[in-house]
């Protein structure tokens, strides 16, 4: 009797060692950050965040900054940042498509600031992100604020109602080019801009060192009313009615005098040929040619024009000046600068928005931005832009740009709005409305099209 009590209590306490082990491995698995702890050695879950962006300079640049990320933060963050190009031809279509069909893939999209309105809905409010001081803090320590980007920037991805809908990763804005060997003062007023082009075209002034006058974008796109609105903008005009974010101006006198820089351009002939057909590589390759004088073009062909390898004919020869504009009662000049900005964006349906938001804010804010700059992209921050050493042509840019800047306001059919826009500055400059005509038929059309919705 005595050897089977004694046997019984060996089978209690084994039994009672197994019920402990277990209670302290449930234990063990029961907090949240334990686990990760103890299944990582010590180090954050992994994760990967997919950023998509279209081909061209800017994936090029993104390419050695999320590889700088991954070398020296992936360990101690977690994050493993994976960079995907897609074509720019549809990328905005397939990019749409994504969003709107709920896909938590990819992470961080790459829209143009004139497409948050349309895409509002399917991307996240970045506001509480940049309020968190783990976000906004780098890898390295350092601390980032949303407003280290230049005034315009921060304009371009904020809406009406102080949502942040995107971090720009890069900006863009049109500068007048001109050929510095041959006119030592660039025009003030788009009325001196039309005598100029005047003067410099051969078929007018037989003694001109250049054939044309002036190369402009006339193509039916959307970038054609963006270079247009310096012009328009400058003269008083406004898309929308004052106070209203949703209302067509109608007819504007001013907008007629705008609408005549094209007309008298055409007129005379002092445009580059091809008007209807031109966009940013036809405005470079006129430039490049040295057979034009003045452009308006995207401050992107800068680099290309001054490398002697490239632009042999032009590149110490090609310099920047401020949109013209249109002269005041007191005498001052009021000008316009179309700004843009092309931004990362996190998807409404990502699974993993912090580390997103973490890498965002660092490539976009912090040392990465740096990188990206350096590797060719435009980061605009106030480090990069307005630094005593930074490289040309931003010291010549950056006043411009913070004084007059200016983005297009968010709109859900702002695309469809520019593109009624380019296809009046298309007519007139090739002589198919009169300024008259499109200072009427454009908004018309636009409030049309609005009513149609």
């Amino acid at each position: 009797m005595e050897a089977c009590m004694k046997k019984l209590r060996w089978i209690i306490l084994f039994a009672l060692v197994i019920v402990l082990a277990g209670a302290g491995f449930v234990m063990a698995k029961g907090g949240k950050e334990e686990p990760e702890e103890m299944e990582t050695g010590g180090q954050v879950k992994p994760v990967t965040i997919t950023v998509q962006m279209f081909s061209g300079p800017e994936f090029d640049a993104m390419v050695p900054t999320a590889e700088f990320w991954n070398k020296n933060y992936e360990a101690s963050t977690g994050i493993h940042v994976n960079n995907i190009a897609l074509s720019r031809v549809g990328y905005f279509e397939k990019m749409q498509s994504q969003l709107v069909a709920g896909l938590a893939d990819p992470d961080l999209v790459h829209p143009f600031s004139m497409a948050l309105g349309k895409l509002r809905p399917y991307l996240e409010d970045l506001r509480p992100y940049l309020d968190d001081p783990e976000i906004m803090t780098g890898p390295d320590g350092e601390k980032y604020e949303f407003t280290q980007l230049l005034a315009p920037a921060q304009a371009a991805v904020t809406a009406s109602d102080g949502a942040i809908l995107g971090m720009p990763k890069d900006m863009s804005e049109l500068a007048v080019y001109y050929r510095k060997d041959i006119i030592s003062d660039p025009p003030d007023t788009w009325p001196e801009f039309v005598e100029m082009a005047k003067n410099y075209t051969q078929s007018i002034n037989p003694s001109s060192p250049t054939k044309y006058g002036v190369v402009l974008q006339g193509k039916y796109e959307k970038w054609t009313f963006a270079a247009a609105l310096e012009t328009l903008w400058s003269s008083g005009y406004e898309i929308f009615a004052p106070g209203s974010e949703t209302d067509i101006d109608g007819y504007n006198k001013d907008a007629v005098k705008a609408f005549k820089v094209f007309q008298d351009l055409y007129e005379v002939k002092a445009l580059y040929p091809g008007f209807d057909n031109t966009e940013y590589p036809e405005v470079s390759a006129a430039l490049e040619s040295a057979d034009v004088a003045m452009a308006i073009q995207w401050n992107a062909n800068y680099f290309s024009l001054t490398n002697k390898d490239i632009s042999p004919k032009v590149w110490d020869k090609i310099a920047l000046a401020p949109p013209p504009g249109w002269k005041q009662a007191d005498g001052s000049v009021k000008r316009a600068m179309y700004v843009q900005t092309i931004n990362l964006s996190l998807n409404k349906n990502s699974k993993n928005k912090e580390a997103a938001m973490k890498f965002l804010a660092w490539s976009s804010l912090g040392e990465g931005a740096y990188l990206y700059a350096e590797a060719g992209g435009s980061s605009p921050i106030e480090g990069v832009w307005l630094a005593d050493d930074a490289m040309m042509p931003y010291p010549v840019l950056a006043p411009m740009v913070e004084e007059y800047g200016r983005t297009l306001p968010m709109h859900d059919d702002m695309t469809e709005l520019v593109m009624i826009g380019s296809s009046w500055i298309q007519k007139v400059g090739i002589g198919a409305a009169t300024a008259e005509e499109a200072a009427r038929g454009m908004p018309k059309e636009m409030k049309k099209f609005l009513e149609s919705r």
